[in-house]
Protein backbone atom coordinates (compact mmCIF):
# COMPACT_ATOMS: atom_id res chain seq x y z
CA UNK A 1 0.00 0.00 0.00
CA UNK A 2 1.64 3.28 -0.90
CA UNK A 3 1.27 5.91 1.74
CA UNK A 4 1.23 9.55 1.17
CA UNK A 5 2.61 11.59 4.56
CA UNK A 6 2.85 15.59 4.51
CA UNK A 7 4.94 17.13 7.08
CA UNK A 8 6.31 20.28 7.84
CA UNK A 9 8.67 22.32 9.65
CA UNK A 10 9.44 25.89 10.17
CA UNK A 11 10.57 27.09 7.16
CA UNK A 12 10.05 23.91 4.51
CA UNK A 13 7.00 21.30 3.10
CA UNK A 14 8.55 18.24 2.62
CA UNK A 15 6.48 15.49 1.25
CA UNK A 16 7.76 11.68 1.28
CA UNK A 17 5.93 9.43 -1.56
CA UNK A 18 7.15 6.03 -1.54
CA UNK A 19 9.84 6.30 -4.11
CA UNK A 20 11.13 10.05 -3.92
CA UNK A 21 11.18 13.11 -1.58
CA UNK A 22 10.31 17.09 -2.47
CA UNK A 23 11.63 19.47 -0.31
CA UNK A 24 10.46 23.24 -1.43
CA UNK A 25 10.01 26.71 0.42
CA UNK A 26 7.49 27.09 2.82
CA UNK A 27 5.49 29.47 0.86
CA UNK A 28 5.07 27.23 -1.98
CA UNK A 29 3.28 24.44 -2.69
CA UNK A 30 4.54 20.90 -4.06
CA UNK A 31 3.79 20.04 -7.07
CA UNK A 32 3.37 15.81 -7.69
CA UNK A 33 2.16 13.99 -10.41
CA UNK A 34 -0.36 11.94 -8.96
CA UNK A 35 -0.64 8.99 -8.91
CA UNK A 36 -3.43 7.87 -11.70
CA UNK A 37 -3.65 5.39 -14.32
CA UNK A 38 -4.84 7.21 -16.72
CA UNK A 39 -7.54 4.04 -17.91
CA UNK A 40 -8.79 3.41 -14.55
CA UNK A 41 -12.18 5.34 -15.42
CA UNK A 42 -15.73 5.37 -14.15
CA UNK A 43 -18.56 7.59 -15.34
CA UNK A 44 -21.31 8.37 -12.65
CA UNK A 45 -25.21 9.31 -13.44
CA UNK A 46 -27.25 10.85 -10.29
CA UNK A 47 -30.14 12.81 -9.62
CA UNK A 48 -31.18 14.52 -6.59
CA UNK A 49 -35.12 14.82 -5.12
CA UNK A 50 -35.58 17.66 -2.78
CA UNK A 51 -35.27 15.93 0.46
CA UNK A 52 -31.54 14.95 -0.87
CA UNK A 53 -32.35 11.78 -1.77
CA UNK A 54 -29.38 10.64 -4.45
CA UNK A 55 -30.26 7.98 -7.10
CA UNK A 56 -26.67 7.27 -9.40
CA UNK A 57 -25.67 4.38 -10.84
CA UNK A 58 -21.93 3.59 -11.68
CA UNK A 59 -21.06 3.26 -15.47
CA UNK A 60 -17.75 2.52 -17.42
CA UNK A 61 -18.89 5.41 -19.79
CA UNK A 62 -21.18 7.93 -20.15
CA UNK A 63 -23.82 6.82 -23.22
CA UNK A 64 -27.12 6.46 -23.70
CA UNK A 65 -27.33 3.06 -22.47
CA UNK A 66 -25.86 4.02 -18.91
CA UNK A 67 -28.84 6.94 -19.30
CA UNK A 68 -31.32 4.01 -20.08
CA UNK A 69 -30.10 2.27 -16.91
CA UNK A 70 -30.03 5.07 -14.50
CA UNK A 71 -33.88 6.21 -15.40
CA UNK A 72 -34.52 2.21 -15.03
CA UNK A 73 -32.74 3.12 -11.58
CA UNK A 74 -35.15 6.32 -10.93
CA UNK A 75 -38.09 4.23 -11.35
CA UNK A 76 -37.27 1.30 -9.08
CA UNK A 77 -36.10 4.14 -6.30
CA UNK A 78 -39.40 5.68 -6.38
CA UNK A 79 -42.00 2.55 -7.58
CA UNK A 80 -45.14 5.30 -6.48
CA UNK A 81 -44.84 7.73 -9.18
CA UNK A 82 -45.95 7.95 -12.32
CA UNK A 83 -44.41 11.19 -13.75
CA UNK A 84 -40.72 12.13 -13.71
CA UNK A 85 -39.48 15.09 -14.32
CA UNK A 86 -35.82 15.04 -15.25
CA UNK A 87 -33.94 18.64 -15.77
CA UNK A 88 -31.22 17.56 -18.01
CA UNK A 89 -28.44 19.48 -19.85
CA UNK A 90 -27.81 18.61 -23.59
CA UNK A 91 -24.81 15.89 -23.40
CA UNK A 92 -25.18 13.88 -26.43
CA UNK A 93 -26.75 10.69 -24.75
CA UNK A 94 -29.61 12.75 -23.11
CA UNK A 95 -30.68 13.37 -27.16
CA UNK A 96 -29.57 9.99 -28.02
CA UNK A 97 -32.53 8.10 -30.13
CA UNK A 98 -31.66 5.08 -27.49
CA UNK A 99 -33.09 7.51 -24.68
CA UNK A 100 -35.93 8.39 -26.86
CA UNK A 101 -36.94 5.00 -27.12
CA UNK A 102 -36.58 3.79 -23.56
CA UNK A 103 -38.91 6.78 -22.96
CA UNK A 104 -41.39 5.08 -25.04
CA UNK A 105 -40.88 2.14 -23.62
CA UNK A 106 -41.39 3.48 -19.58
CA UNK A 107 -44.70 5.06 -20.95
CA UNK A 108 -46.28 2.42 -21.61
CA UNK A 109 -45.77 0.96 -18.45
CA UNK A 110 -47.11 3.71 -17.02
CA UNK A 111 -44.02 5.85 -16.47
CA UNK A 112 -43.95 9.33 -17.77
CA UNK A 113 -40.58 10.95 -18.15
CA UNK A 114 -40.75 14.50 -19.42
CA UNK A 115 -36.31 15.78 -19.96
CA UNK A 116 -36.94 19.61 -19.11
CA UNK A 117 -33.97 20.92 -21.04
CA UNK A 118 -31.35 23.76 -19.11
CA UNK A 119 -30.70 26.47 -21.76
CA UNK A 120 -27.40 25.88 -23.71
CA UNK A 121 -23.65 26.29 -21.44
CA UNK A 122 -25.42 27.10 -18.56
CA UNK A 123 -23.89 24.36 -15.74
CA UNK A 124 -24.71 26.81 -13.09
CA UNK A 125 -28.87 26.18 -13.78
CA UNK A 126 -27.97 22.59 -12.72
CA UNK A 127 -28.29 22.35 -9.06
CA UNK A 128 -26.36 18.77 -9.25
CA UNK A 129 -23.24 20.83 -11.00
CA UNK A 130 -23.46 22.73 -7.43
CA UNK A 131 -22.82 19.04 -5.78
CA UNK A 132 -20.07 17.61 -8.48
CA UNK A 133 -18.09 20.53 -8.55
CA UNK A 134 -16.56 19.94 -4.85
CA UNK A 135 -17.35 15.68 -5.48
CA UNK A 136 -14.55 15.85 -8.40
CA UNK A 137 -12.75 17.92 -6.20
CA UNK A 138 -12.79 15.57 -3.72
CA UNK A 139 -11.75 12.68 -6.07
CA UNK A 140 -9.37 14.45 -7.94
CA UNK A 141 -7.07 14.82 -4.78
CA UNK A 142 -7.28 11.33 -3.72
CA UNK A 143 -4.71 8.68 -5.08
CA UNK A 144 -6.09 5.97 -6.61
CA UNK A 145 -4.14 3.12 -8.78
CA UNK A 146 -7.18 0.64 -9.02
CA UNK A 147 -10.95 0.32 -10.27
CA UNK A 148 -12.01 -0.78 -6.97
CA UNK A 149 -10.33 1.54 -5.39
CA UNK A 150 -11.87 4.61 -7.70
CA UNK A 151 -15.38 3.19 -7.04
CA UNK A 152 -14.95 2.98 -3.35
CA UNK A 153 -14.11 6.47 -3.15
CA UNK A 154 -16.54 7.46 -5.22
CA UNK A 155 -19.05 5.87 -3.10
CA UNK A 156 -17.90 7.58 -0.36
CA UNK A 157 -18.11 10.99 -1.93
CA UNK A 158 -21.70 10.68 -2.91
CA UNK A 159 -22.27 10.03 0.99
CA UNK A 160 -21.26 12.98 1.07
CA UNK A 161 -23.03 14.74 -1.66
CA UNK A 162 -26.56 13.23 -0.55
CA UNK A 163 -25.78 14.73 2.79
CA UNK A 164 -25.76 18.80 1.41
CA UNK A 165 -28.18 17.88 -1.16
CA UNK A 166 -31.64 18.52 1.02
CA UNK A 167 -33.73 21.39 -0.24
CA UNK A 168 -30.69 22.13 -2.50
CA UNK A 169 -33.76 22.11 -5.58
CA UNK A 170 -36.40 24.48 -3.48
CA UNK A 171 -33.59 26.95 -4.46
CA UNK A 172 -33.10 26.73 -8.11
CA UNK A 173 -37.27 26.68 -8.35
CA UNK A 174 -37.54 30.50 -8.25
CA UNK A 175 -34.69 30.79 -10.53
CA UNK A 176 -35.72 28.16 -13.57
CA UNK A 177 -39.57 29.43 -13.12
CA UNK A 178 -39.53 32.99 -12.00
Amino acid sequence: MKVLVLSQDEKHIWVDYPSFRIVCPEDEKPRIKANWDPHIRTSIFGSIDNEGELVNIEEDTANADGYCKFMDAIVKRYPEYHVFMMFVDRASYHRAKLVREHIYELRRQGKNFKLIWFPRYSPEMNPIEQLWKPFGMNVHNKVINAKHKLISVVKQELNVVSQSAKGLLAKYFPIMFG
